[in-house]
């Protein structure tokens, strides 16, 4: 197939016929490219290795279609032959060219280190060159680029239904937090999270990422703590959250006026769960009262405390809840649930199609989890960029 596909290659080619078995092009009576199936610990997949030296390989999985792997070969190959480099999109381990390749090009291309792109290709070797580990990105996490600028860390993600998502990393907090791609061009603080693509082309999110992050707008980092991992000092001075002992949602949200013991735990959690919400870039929600612990204009917020999980008629009926609050209003309002209990699926298909937005409230720390896809994708990075400790 790679001589077919590029037959400028032939003479070049080399297949033994022993084991261990590759398919190799010779580039120089020194430097080889080759394809090979790979023993990555306990996973399989295959590596194209890249004819520099100290460089780690290209890795694609194991059901690739046979013309992608000759093709990656063939760019790997033909850069060495050119004295020029890899085209993208294969320089991003990817095989088609997309908006996330076409931000990482116009980034590199301006100096900025783009330190990984994943759309497509999943699979990535981590580690040193001499000894890579196989890493599979989650696809929740949708299409993103990892860049690294002198005085930041930043992830630049395409998500399916919220579109950009910017998030920033500060390595002396280990934190993320969000940068506002509307609020950063001037457009004001944006009501929900992220950019859609027609309103951001990619030239503009690559303009505004270029100017550094004096440019950038950013929502305040809001991070609560397990109570079994303590951070070190300083972090406990700037994001302590003193939360309650356990208890049910039905104390927790019961009468305050017949537990004022209570009233403490309350608002840790509501306060726990307004920073959370701002941090992601709600950017209208503010403290209610009572009835309504955490207001905005742009979304109807439900607090549920049933054990039972969320059914679809309930779901269509807080949705309906939502509609009927902004009737006389003139923005449209959607629905924001805030549960400790669970949802089925089809309750959740239905969230994401009402384009609403349903998290899990873990009690015992205050922090917010994702019931649906959409609530996915405004969570926050869990782990530290790959180049940081």
């Amino acid at each position: 197939m790679l001589i077919e596909r590029h037959p400028e290659l032939t003479h070049l080619v080399d297949l033994p016929s022993t084991e261990p078995l590759y398919l190799r092009v010779k580039l120089s009576s020194e430097k080889s490219t080759m394809l090979a199936l790979t023993k990555f610990r306990h996973s399989f997949a295959w590596a194209v290795v890249d004819p520099v030296l100290h460089t780690g390989p290209s890795v694609w999985p194991l059901d690739t279609p046979g013309e992608v792997l000759v093709d990656a070969l063939h760019a790997y190959a033909s850069a060495y032959l050119t004295g020029s480099p890899v085209p993208s999109p294969w320089r991003w381990q990817e095989s088609e060219l997309s908006e996330i390749t076409e931000l990482a090009d116009h980034l590199d291309g301006r100096g900025i280190r783009v330190q990984r792109v994943v759309a497509q290709n999943r699979y990535r070797a981590d580690g040193p060159f001499y000894e890579p580990h196989l890493t599979i990105a989650d696809r929740s996490a949708g299409a993103y680029a990892e860049i690294t600028f002198p005085d930041a860390e930043v992830r630049v993600s395409l998500k399916p239904h919220l579109g950009w998502i910017v998030d920033m990393y500060a390595p002396e907090w280990d934190i993320w937090s969000r940068v506002d791609i509307g609020w950063s061009l001037g457009h004001g603080i944006s009501p929900r999270p992220g950019g859609r693509l027609q309103d951001f082309p990619v030239s503009v999110v690559a303009d505004l990422l270029s100017a550094g992050r004096k440019a950038w707008q950013i929502h305040e980092a809001w991070e609560t703590p397990e109570v079994s991992q303590p951070r070190h000092a300083s972090q406990e001075a700037l994001f302590t959250l003193a939360m309650p002992s356990p208890m049910t949602l039905d104390e927790l949200f019961s009468d305050s006026t017949s537990r004022p013991q209570r009233r403490t735990g309350l608002q840790d959690i509501v306060e726990a769960v307004l920073g959370q919400l701002t941090t992601f870039g709600f950017g209208d929600v503010s403290e209610g009262d009572g009835d309504a612990p955490i207001r905005s204009d742009h979304f109807h917020i439900e607090w549920r405390h049933q054990a039972k999980d969320i059914s679809t008629s309930e779901m269509q009926r807080l949705n309906g809840v939502a509609a009927a609050a902004a009737a006389s209003e003139e923005v449209p309002k959607r629905l924001i649930v805030i549960t400790s209990g669970g949802i089925s699926r089809p309750a959740s298909a239905f969230a994401d199609k009402a384009k609403a937005f349903v998290f899990y409230l873990d009690r015992k720390t205050g922090r917010l989890g994702a019931h649906n896809a959409r609530a996915q994708e405004v969570l926050l990075p869990r782990q530290a960029p790959r180049n940081q400790p």
